[in-house]
């Protein structure tokens, strides 16, 4: 605001603020198993870890494994909440 302005009684104009946009919330859908050896690729009973391609989130091989075995059902709730708000 200006000298003028303030003199004057002037307002300046708040810039009107945008709305905050959610960021999506990812589903973890895909998923990459890491090993801790070499010689343990490919054994998925050796599986050390998991990591997210789409969020970089990495998960125990527990976690991971409860996700993979619900991803069918949590993509399922993601569309439908998708289509809700359309």
């Amino acid at each position: 605001m200006g000298i003028l302005d303030r003199l004057l009684g002037r307002k300046q104009k708040q810039p009107v603020e945008e709305a905050e946009v959610p960021e999506p919330v990812c589903p973890h859908t895909a998923l990459v198993p890491h090993w801790d050896s070499a010689d343990d690729m490919g054994k998925s009973d050796r599986v050390s870890s998991y990591a997210c391609e789409a969020c970089h989130a990495t998960f125990s091989r527990e976690q991971g494994e409860r996700l993979l075995a619900t991803e069918v059902e949590r993509v399922r709730l993601l569309n439908v909440e998708r289509l809700d708000k359309q």
